[in-house]
């Protein structure tokens, strides 16, 4: 039983909400945005299509949430979701539309959370291929395994039902993170601090062990202190994901 679990069932109502608002008075500001002060965007604005029509967008982004070419069909779909929830599948189409294989992206599973989703991979050999290919050599992924070092494969350790996985190593935030499990699904979601940020951070915050790999020691804590249990869950979400985007991949919204 996890420790979050625990903690609600035997603490009382009021006991509760108070441990909750000392916990979201204790955050900083760039981890304490809401639906507030964030957008939601539109459908014409994920698929581009404000002011023209962008049908290979509109393609992409009806395969992604129907499983169809039904633009109809996704538009309705879309219209019942959440603004987290669409907050979340357009931040990460625009971050993925960026790094070149939004192809490889089929019909999400189950509906998205707030900083991810389930999918089935449009063609599941093009998808590891292009991800494999990014975490080889000088590239910008990491591999979730042994492969990329100890602390690529300590990167996938909380997705034990991950078969593969990989992770940014050129972004330090919002940084996206790939598994894929034994059944051919995959999860996608967005890190808020990137321990494995090493491609262009400065060299002072990088620690290198011979053989074992290299990490980020500045977001490694950042990353342990505010996405764990005792935060994770009033940090990790779209709005929080918006701020730390904005300027650093562009953003239909």
């Amino acid at each position: 039983m996890s420790a979050s679990i625990w903690v609600n069932m035997t603490e009382k109502p009021a006991e509760n909400s108070r441990l909750q608002s000392r916990r979201s008075s204790a955050l900083p500001a760039i981890l304490s945005h809401s639906d507030l002060d964030t957008p939601v965007p539109t459908w014409k604005q994920v698929t581009r299509s404000v002011n023209s029509t962008n049908s290979l967008m509109i393609l992409h982004l009806t395969r992604v949430v129907s499983g169809t070419e039904d633009e109809s069909l996704a538009v309705g779909i879309w219209d019942a979701w959440s603004g987290p929830q669409k907050r979340s599948v357009a931040l990460l189409v625009d971050k993925i539309y960026h790094e070149g294989w939004l192809d490889s992206v089929g019909p999400i599973v189950s509906g998205p959370w707030d900083g991810g989703f389930f999918f089935w991979p449009a063609d599941y050999s093009a998808l590891v291929d292009v991800l494999d290919a990014k975490s080889r050599g000088d590239g910008v992924y990491v591999s979730c395994s042994f492969r990329g070092g100890l602390t690529g494969y300590l990167s996938g350790w909380n997705h034990p039902g991950w078969r593969r996985g990989w992770i940014e190593n050129d972004t330090p935030f919002a940084a996206l993170h790939v598994g894929v499990f034994g059944n051919g699904s995959t999860e996608v979601h967005l890190d808020l601090f990137n321990p494995l940020h090493t491609r262009g951070a400065p060299r002072s915050n990088i620690l290198t062990f011979w053989g074992l790999g290299s990490y980020n020691r500045r977001l490694f804590r950042l990353h342990r202190k505010w996405e764990g249990k005792q935060y994770g869950a009033m940090t990790r979400t779209s709005a929080n994901l918006y701020h730390l985007m904005q300027g650093r991949v562009p953003l239909c919204f």
